[in-house]
C-alpha cells in the first residue's frame, strides 16, 4: 500500500479513535480502529523508507519524496497524540504494552503466513509426485502393453 493511501486510512481510523475517546469509550472497545490505524501507520512508515531507497522511473522523485515525507510526519503526529492520550489515561507503561501486543500479533501473523506457504509447498510437492507417478505408470503400462501386443 502506498503511503498516501495508507495515511488516508490512518486518518480515518484516527478520527474514529479520537471521537471514541471524546465519547468516553475505553481503548478495548476501539481495538478494531486501533488495529486499522496501526496497520496504516506501519504502511506509511515502511512506504516512506521504500520511497527513499528506490528510483522512480516515471514522475517526479521530488514530488514522491515530499508526499511520503508529509505522510510520515502526519503519521508521527497522530502516533504521538495517541501515545500521550493512552499514557495519560492508562499510565506510562500502557503505550509500551500496546507496542508489545502489536509486535506479538505481527509475529503471529508472520508465523501463520509462513505456515501457509509451507502448506502450499507441501501440497504442490505431493501434486508433482502424484503426477510423476501417474506419468511413469502410464509409460510402464504402455510399454508392457506394446511388448505383450508385439509377441
Amino acid at each position: 500500500m502506498d503511503p498516501i493511501s495508507a495515511i488516508g486510512i490512518a486518518s480515518s481510523a484516527y478520527s474514529a479513535i479520537v471521537k471514541g475517546f471524546q465519547m468516553g469509550k475505553e481503548v478495548e472497545s476501539m481495538a478494531k480502529d486501533m488495529g486499522r490505524w496501526m496497520n496504516a501507520i506501519n504502511a506509511v512508515k515502511s512506504g516512506h523508507e521504500k520511497a527513499k531507497s528506490r528510483r522512480k522511473m516515471f514522475g517526479s522523485i521530488e514530488e514522491e519524496a515530499l508526499q511520503t515525507f508529509a505522510a510520515k510526519k502526519k503519521a508521527d503526529k497522530m502516533e504521538e497524540e495517541l501515545r500521550n492520550f493512552i499514557q495519560f489515561n492508562y499510565g506510562v507503561g500502557a503505550w509500551q504494552e500496546v507496542i508489545r501486543i502489536q509486535a506479538k500479533i505481527r509475529k503471529e501473523r508472520q508465523e501463520l503466513e509462513l505456515q501457509k506457504k509451507k502448506k502450499v509447498e507441501e501440497i504442490l510437492t505431493w501434486i508433482a509426485v502424484t503426477f510423476g507417478i501417474v506419468v511413469i505408470s502410464v509409460i510402464l503400462i504402455s510399454m508392457i502393453w506394446l511388448v505383450r501386443d508385439g509377441t
